[in-house]
């Protein structure tokens, strides 16, 4: 665990639900410093001073005409995707595609994943009849970001999107709007307000954006979410259908539900709905029970959601669509429970946040199967894309895709490429005390070749290395013991770092108290 970085409490030992954390009895070894020391591994490090606020760069007007102009330009020139040889027709031409992200999802929490008692049965379903990935990392430990990196196939650094209220510049190409010139009718179903139109992510949904569920922390969403979504199915008319759906409610508050109750015979005093900031208040003092507690609601919240997600794969069968259809499921990060001493997600690069399913599903093309070799969130439009338009993708060449096409390995059963996967964070809420922004900062990078895992904080210029198969939860910092992997990968990251710079243009000028008190109701500030 790296310690310096996060300021943050002792990490607590939680035995329930069954499987989660390290097992019984195991030590923690923080970590953080190149040569560390008892005493400086015992030290909270001192506040940080706030940086200067980077609110949201307002929607221009005039970037969706610059935007189709921008694309009718590169369809004359079109660029062939990353890993294409030989020009082949697209294998999945004219499929729909029905893209599903699911907020603060994370894998291990997953019956597919191994999770004891899983509250996934449908999302495990899913994974039984189509491409499960056992290890696919998003670029991001949250929304806006991760969710970005998904649209453009660019790390957040790259696309712009890094810190709270940022707009995806419109300069990028985005999955929607590679799919809509290519003639599909694209339709967006959100129910998170920062990934709405006012951040751009709206670009390339000619056919509609429905932003009408979302409500807040408090709120409750996914049901109207698959309703909204139906209607869009519903309404397919000749063009193939492109439809991204965006559930909210695994996300905190953590809300208790009756009918998938895991939390009754807690005694405790905590309650559903919780404010975040409450919990992390008295995160020092939570118990082994009130963890467990906290992640039987986060599970209730799951259990809730996977039913409505098969509530609309059930549609999507009964009209007759399913088997025309490229079903692809994933997660935009997961959530921390104190595995390294923080409650929720935006702070670190551990699995807990960035290990996100994803599951690939097209009957009688795509065969069930599951895949070890590690691939990245960066793949996902890539693939898509390859799939269903085959070269025809018009690509800007100085914006090229990071990610990789998985075709072969969804078509022909290849494992995919051996490759770093990457991600980062750079986080520095806009507004807040001085304390509880020092408290959140997080300037973060990490590569992961192999086994071997480092995470690197760029403000301390600290480093912690991992063996994932021996320390799947992260708690054994071993960069001391072995230097020559350490400055392998640090010679990778800090190349990578020095090739991906946060851009300031697309920071605005100006947050408005509403846009900072819908981050209040959401737990992002207080």
């Amino acid at each position: 665990m790296i310690r310096a970085p996060y300021g943050t409490n002792p990490p607590i030992r939680v035995q329930a639900p069954k499987g989660f954390g390290p097992k019984a009895g195991e030590r923690t070894n923080p970590a953080g410093k190149r040569v560390p020391t008892p005493d400086a591994r015992l030290r909270e490090p001192a506040a940080l001073e706030s940086a200067p606020m980077r609110p949201p760069t307002r929607k221009d007007p005039c970037r969706p005409h610059r935007r189709a102009l921008r694309l009718a330009l590169f369809i004359a020139a079109a660029v062939p995707m990353t890993g294409c040889g030989v020009e082949d027709p697209a294998p999945l031409a004219g499929a729909n595609v029905l893209l599903i992200t699911v907020d603060t999802l994370g894998a291990k929490h997953l019956g597919a994943w191994g999770a004891p008692d899983g509250p996934s049965p449908r999302i495990d379903r899913l994974a039984a009849e189509g491409v499960r990935f056992e290890t696919s990392r998003s670029t991001a430990p949250w929304t806006q970001p991760s969710v970005a990196s998904i649209f453009t196939s660019r790390m957040p650094s790259r696309h712009g999107v890094t810190n709270l209220l940022d707009s995806l510049p419109g300069r990028e190409q985005t999955l929607a709007e590679h799919l809509t010139a290519a003639g599909y009718s694209s339709h967006a179903v959100i129910s998170h307000f920062l990934i709405g139109s006012e951040f751009g992510f709206d670009a390339g949904f000619d056919g509609g954006f429905d932003a009408s569920s979302v409500a807040g922390h408090d709120g409750i969403t996914s049901k109207n979410v698959t309703d909204r979504a139906i209607e869009v199915l519903e309404a397919k008319g000749d063009a193939p259908l492109f439809l991204f759906v965006h559930y909210f409610d695994p996300h905190f508050l953590y809300q208790h539900h009756e009918a998938y109750d895991r939390t009754s015979s807690y005694a405790g005093n905590l309650t559903p709905g919780m404010p975040m900031w409450q919990l992390r208040d008295i995160r020092s003092r939570l118990t082994r029970p009130d963890l467990a507690y906290l992640i039987g609601l986060y599970h209730e919240e799951i259990a809730y959601t996977d039913h409505e997600i098969g509530r609309l794969l059930d549609r999507l069968d009964e009209l007759g669509l399913a088997e025309t259809t490229l079903v692809v499921l994933t997660a935009d990060h997961g959530e921390e429970f104190m595995e390294h001493g923080w409650l929720g997600h935006t702070k670190n690069l551990f699995d807990d946040l960035v290990h996100v399913p994803l599951i690939v599903r097209y009957p009688g093309r795509i065969s069930p199967a599951v895949v070890q070799r590690p691939v990245s969130s960066l793949d996902i439009t890539p693939t898509i894309l390859e799939l269903v338009l085959g070269h025809r993708i018009a690509q800007d060449p100085t914006r090229p895709f990071e990610g990789l096409s998985l075709r072969r390995t969804l078509l022909a059963g290849e494992e995919p490429p051996a490759r770093p996967i990457y991600a980062e964070v750079s986080f520095d809420a806009p507004t807040g005390d001085a304390e509880r922004v020092a408290e959140k900062r997080a300037f973060l990078s990490c590569v992961v070749r192999g086994n071997h895992k480092l995470i690197h904080d760029r403000e301390r210029d600290t480093f912690a290395l991992y063996r994932l198969d021996r320390d799947p939860a992260e708690q054994r910092d071993i960069w001391p013991k072995h230097p020559a992997v350490a400055e392998e990968l640090e010679a990778l990251l800090r190349a990578f770092e020095a090739t991906h710079t946060p851009d300031p243009d697309s920071h605005g000028n100006g947050a408005s108290e509403e846009e900072l008190e819908r981050l209040r109701a959401l737990g992002y500030l207080r």
